[in-house]
């Protein structure tokens, strides 16, 4: 910085202050009432130098119901910006700026704008003053761009600022850039699979910001930014682009495959499969998982991690580049890296309140996790200020000079330490859900692209080449606070989710692995699309309920058509068999298991072996019991899922125990015999006494 000081300061000297309506961007404020007036940048150079002059071009809008006639601009240079807070104050208080000296002046041959029309001026090209930037690696200067008009009120005025970069000569060492790109959106389908609404259908056209990204990436010579896809909707996606089916407002339409929503579709997968042919993919976890919360709650996440990355296999017909993660923030704990080092993760992108510096200088994006098992595992950290502007609202009202504002914004972090020896790279991470403008993204990814102070490679690159630093200073990760953990899916909720799918595996068992639902749909996915960090909100959650609801609503339809035979048996002996008649009303075949209770009946210790209930068949069994006592006794029967864990249906057989009145009126009737014999014994015994008596 101080080799760059008397260059500023001839700069200075030289330019004047900018004027006080300088902000980026401005807009027209001479007309409180609403402006009349207003002038939109449609492009202007990423950079300038020596026999690299300015270039940009505005449009002149004209909202008010009179003509605009004698147009004149104004464009200036104002003083140079030398480091990040500068430019951040200069963004949140324009009237912070000063004046600056005339760059170009002209009158537009077309002077002329009707009521409600624009007028395109022409392209300009302006060589900017000698000695910018001399002695120094280059400098970041504020651009102000005026336009002057008569209106039927008098004249009007308008402006809006920008800023150009101007560098002596082509760098020889590049900041290295990583910008991820995130494809995800909640879902639009129900639990059975049907799409409830066509907003995806916008998003995914050449108007919206899906499609128009996917389109720009697919552009031959694309930089080779990081696309990170949710297989969730290339699934959705897919099904848009033939013939489908839409459910809104209790009616089903069929929306065919020429139709311009399916056309829409169409072309964004044939795009994003174009950009992803010689830039693979990193895939989100399946519905962008509550990985953090998952983790939290005793489970590693890897199924999503899996589904979502199999999803992109079989779109594009290959790998997806599995050295990144992008986990969703939240409780991110040694738990969740090691969670996805398991999955072949060895670059995790992580918000940087999650490795905190004190660093003044902008610091590599690249973090050293290391210890145990994450020993070959790397952070990657955004930069806070470069991707909180990638969702600023001002990059929809003024897209061209908001992608300059981002530009501009890198090359003072690279002329912090221009040419450094050691490799230096950022990373720009916009939020999962990120929609950017598509004027907005075609302005940032072209701009990066020629910007020469960048070098735009894929993230998991720029981890492997670029050390932690500048700074030497420890990076640990910070402790999960009761606010990280609260801003997960609740305990609870995720409690619910796995107890449902442990009730599906059983189901599994029973109804066997080529089961489809009778509406449609498909259970496990239902479930992972539940853990989705989508359902965050709590207005949102009932959302993801339904999805979890829908598998046990699936669920209790087949066990609802199984159900145990009430009947009555009696047993003559003290054991012996009894029949359980199990009836299977449902289209399924289904294997199970009984298990039969009873106070007072001696039955098997354990479930009997397993047996298959045809569909719409009854099924007997014949089972081995025992009887302690005569009487009538219930017997419970319930009918299980092959491992016994899940009940299906029960019912009640009752036994009726005559065994031990037949043994009770043999033995009363040996013991009369007895007593007979013994009095008959007895009378003898005595007639015999008295006779010798006598």
């Amino acid at each position: 910085m101080s080799r760059r000081r008397p260059a500023v300061v001839a700069v200075v000297a030289v330019v004047l202050a900018v004027s006080s309506g300088l902000a980026v961007p401005a807009r027209a404020r001479a007309q409180p009432a609403g402006p009349a007036l207003e002038v939109v940048l449609l492009s202007v150079s990423p950079a300038v130098g020596p026999g690299r002059p300015l270039g940009y071009r505005v449009e002149v809008r004209n909202h008010g119901e009179a003509p605009l006639r004698d147009l004149a601009v104004r464009a200036r240079l104002g003083v140079p910006v030398a480091t990040r807070s500068q430019l951040a104050g200069l963004l949140a208080n324009p009237d912070a700026a000063a004046g600056a000296a005339e760059l170009d002046s002209f009158r537009p041959p077309a002077g002329e704008v009707p009521p409600g029309g624009r007028l395109r001026l022409p392209p300009r090209r302006v060589p900017l003053p000698a000695g910018l930037g001399a002695g120094s690696a280059g400098v970041v200067l504020p651009l102000s761009i005026r336009v002057q008009a008569s209106g039927a009120a008098g004249p009007l005025e308008a402006g809006l600022a920008t800023f150009v970069v101007h560098l002596p000569e082509r760098p020889a060492r590049p900041l290295r850039t990583a910008l991820l790109v995130p494809f995800h959106e909640p879902t639009h389908r129900n639990p059975a699979g049907g799409l409830v609404d066509d907003r995806l259908a916008a998003l995914l056209g050449a108007d919206g910001s899906l499609g128009a990204a996917a389109a720009e990436l697919a552009r031959p010579g694309a930089p080779r930014v990081t696309m990170v896809v949710d297989g969730m909707l290339l699934e959705e996606a897919t099904v848009m682009a033939g013939s489908w089916r839409l459910r809104s407002g209790g009616k089903a339409t069929v929306v065919p495959a020429g139709d311009e929503r399916s056309r829409s579709a169409g072309a964004f997968l044939r795009d994003l499969n174009a950009a992803a042919g010689d830039n693979p993919p990193a895939a989100f976890a399946y519905a962008d998982a509550d990985l953090p919360a998952l983790v939290r709650n005793r489970s590693d996440g890897q199924a999503a991690l899996q589904v979502g990355r199999t999803v992109l296999k079989q779109s594009f017909g290959t790998t997806p580049d599995q050295r990144l993660a992008w986990p969703v923030d939240g409780a991110i704990d040694a738990a969740v890296l090691q969670a996805l080092a398991a999955a072949g993760a060895d670059t995790v992108v992580l918000d940087p309140r999650r490795l905190p510096t004190s660093a003044t200088t902008t610091q590599n994006a690249t973090v050293e996790l290391g210890g145990g098992l994450l020993q070959s595992q790397r952070a990657l950290v955004g930069d806070p200020g470069l991707s909180a502007a990638l969702s600023d609202p001002r990059a929809a009202t003024a897209p061209a000079e908001w992608a300059q504002r981002v530009l501009a914004e890198t090359a003072i972090a690279w002329l912090e330490r221009p040419n450094a020896s050691e490799p230096r790279g950022i990373l720009l991470a916009p939020p999962h859900g990120w929609r950017p403008p598509p004027a907005f993204f075609r302005a940032l990814v072209r701009g990066l692209d020629a910007a020469p102070w960048l070098r735009v490679q894929p993230a998991p690159t720029l981890a492997a080449q670029v050390p932690q630093g500048p700074d030497q200073g420890e990076r640990r990760l910070a402790t999960v606070t009761t606010a990280d953990v609260a801003a997960g899916l609740p305990g609870s909720y995720l409690d619910r989710v796995e107890q449902v799918r442990s009730e599906l595996a059983s189901f599994r068992g029973a109804v066997g692995p080529a089961f489809t639902p009778a509406g449609g749909g498909d259970y496990d996915r239902d479930l992972l699309i539940a853990e989705s960090a989508d359902w965050r909100p709590a207005a949102a959650r009932a959302r993801g309920r339904s999805f979890v609801r829908a598998v046990q609503r699936g669920i209790a339809a087949v066990y609802r058509r199984v159900d145990v035979e009430s009947t009555r048996v009696t047993l003559t002996a003290r054991s012996g068999t009894i029949p359980i008649t199990v009836r299977n009303d449902s289209a399924q075949r289904i294997t199970v298991v009984l298990r039969l209770s009873s106070p007072k009946v001696d039955l098997p210790v354990a479930a009997g072996e397993p047996f298959v209930l045809e569909p719409q068949r009854r099924s007997t069994q014949l089972l081995e019991v025992g009887t302690r006592a005569t009487g009538t006794f219930p017997i419970r029967v319930d009918v299980l899922t092959p491992d016994g864990a899940e009940p299906i249906a029960n019912g009640e057989v009752v036994l009726t125990s005559t065994a031990f009145n037949r043994v009770a009126l043999v033995l009363s009737g040996g013991a009369a015999g007895f007593l007979l014999l013994w009095w008959r014994l007895g009378r003898r015994r005595t007639g015999s006494g008295g006779d010798a008596a006598a």
